[in-house]
């Protein structure tokens, strides 16, 4: 909601197997993950995000500190927790636009 109130166009999925199909078809600039999703999740998504969309920013998003310091968070563009303030996630996008 924060992102569409900041004028933001956003595209969401369900889970893992609809963003491959998302992106198949679409070239997103930033790409919020969250590494916990139903059927085929955020980190079995992550490794071929790079591969299929290059160009595309990953932003992690996700409510699981113990990914904090892991090899996800050290790969993605950004890494935010969700008990964030919600200004970290719109400064970096803002940072990576």
């Amino acid at each position: 909601d924060i992102l569409i109130e900041n004028k933001y166009a956003v595209d969401t999925v369900k889970d893992g197997y609809e963003l491959l199909i998302y992106l198949k078809k679409s070239e997103p600039n930033i790409i919020v993950l969250d590494l916990m999703m139903p059927e085929k999740d955020g980190i079995e998504i992550f490794d071929c995000l790079k591969c299929i969309k290059p160009k595309s920013k990953v932003i992690i998003y996700t409510a699981y500190h113990k990914y904090q310091h892991s090899l996800y968070a050290r790969l993605a563009d950004k890494f935010i927790l969700k008990d964030s303030p919600p200004a970290l996630l719109l400064e970096a996008i803002k940072a990576l636009l």
